[in-house]
């Protein structure tokens, strides 16, 4: 059984939307990948096939390692299914 989630407060989605900063979505080998950074030190990845729409969301605290997921999954085919 799911727990029901209780809806956002005008409070926490303004602290959300004023610590939060986001980047247009890029394409890289067929990947589109969309980053967003919230209080400067977590960041939250996505990336979408192009050819297979899979999607992959990945969320880091480390600065390096989330440039390292970004070059790993780049250099992997768009056009097949990752293994994760």
């Amino acid at each position: 059984m799911q727990k029901k989630l209780s809806p956002a407060t005008p409070k926490l989605r303004a602290e959300i939307k004023n610590n939060l900063r986001s980047w247009q979505i890029c394409e890289r080998n067929g990947w589109y990948i969309k980053l967003s950074i919230h209080r400067e030190v977590n960041i939250l990845l996505m990336f979408t096939s192009r050819y297979t729409a899979q999607t992959i969301v990945r969320y880091f605290t480390c600065e390096d390692d989330a440039v390292n997921y970004i070059n790993f999954v780049i250099d992997k085919s768009a056009e097949n299914m990752v293994k994760l």
